[in-house]
């Protein structure tokens, strides 16, 4: 936006040169090429430049098509039951969850939740025509202190279009998520935190073991004029409607200059997580179809 109004005063700023006119906005009476040049000078220290660093990604909380593909029809069936139902985690750790503490019950909290759900988790059980087999088991990990947490997502399989909003209080730290269907086979999660201390979202579950690729891929974009890159996921099985992608884009537009999450593979297991992250995380899981261009639509940046 300052770049266009900037642009925009120049191009006045030309045309007055040419008729020593006085530019409105400009700051400086007719315009000479002295003046001219004088003002480049006061204008390069007046514009702020937003730094990447302190750059923001948001969701604009898109709940259309808006005329890009989105996902295939689901059967939502995302349950909650304990983190070892399917397999133990812990039996894949390090090889799933690399340079992360073990995945074991002692090193799981209750954070606000109640003791006995402690170990419950909320995953998926295949979104229908078997994409995953118990799926998601969807976790925060605190890096500073190497513990786990199993946020219970509720409402579940709710319509279309509609989000829902939890805090949860774990670590010592608060976290908010957003989560819901925007359209149809696409879910989100909007994951905030309270403070700059790196954390890591994850899922992990099992997937048919008959799986014909897997890949990582990646797509340019532009947003006012500034480029990034769109790191996603991509799943699937041996029948074309089985398939998973996963767009994994930090907040923090800073991390976002190299691969935002990894996956691990076992036979029919996997597991995907994010990248250490700082102030949020907005994953996207669309079944069946790429939905890239959907997922870029609804990306804003903010100072």
């Amino acid at each position: 936006m300052l770049k266009r109004k900037r642009n925009a005063l120049m191009a006045d700023i030309n045309r007055g040169l040419k008729n020593n006119a006085y530019v409105l906005g400009s700051g400086i009476g007719a315009v000479t090429r002295f003046a001219y040049q004088a003002y480049l000078k006061r204008v390069a220290c007046t514009i702020p430049v937003i730094p990447v660093s302190t750059s923001r990604f948001y969701s604009k909380n898109n709940v259309t098509d808006g005329g890009f593909t989105i996902g295939y029809t689901v059967t939502k069936d995302m349950y909650n039951n304990d983190y070892t139902y399917e397999f133990n985690p812990n039996d894949y750790y390090p090889e799933f969850f690399p340079n992360m503490a073990p995945f074991t019950n002692e090193n799981i909290v209750a954070g606000d939740k109640n003791e006995g759900d402690r170990l419950i988790a909320s995953y998926w059980n295949d979104l229908g025509n078997d994409v995953f087999d118990d799926w998601g088991f969807f976790y925060l990990y605190d890096v500073p202190s190497g513990k786990y947490y199993f946020p219970l997502i509720t409402p579940r399989n709710e319509n279309d279009g509609i989000f829902f909003t939890q805090t949860f209080n774990a670590f010592g730290r608060t976290f908010t998520i957003t989560h819901g269907w925007a359209v149809q086979g696409i879910f989100k999660f909007d994951i905030s935190v309270a403070d700059d201390l790196p954390f890591k979202f994850g899922a992990y579950g099992n997937v048919d073991e008959v799986y014909d690729s897997i890949n990582d891929l990646t797509q340019n974009y532009s947003i006012n004029g500034e480029n990034f890159t769109l790191y996603y996921h991509h799943y699937k099985e041996d029948e074309n409607y089985e398939q998973l992608y996963a767009y994994w884009i930090p907040k923090k537009v800073s991390e976002n200059s190299t691969k935002t999450y990894n996956s691990y593979y076992n036979a029919g297991d996997m597991s995907m997580l994010s990248k250490e992250v700082t102030s949020g995380l907005i994953v996207y899981f669309a079944k069946t179809y790429e939905v890239k261009d959907w997922v870029i639509n609804d990306i804003g940046i903010s100072s």
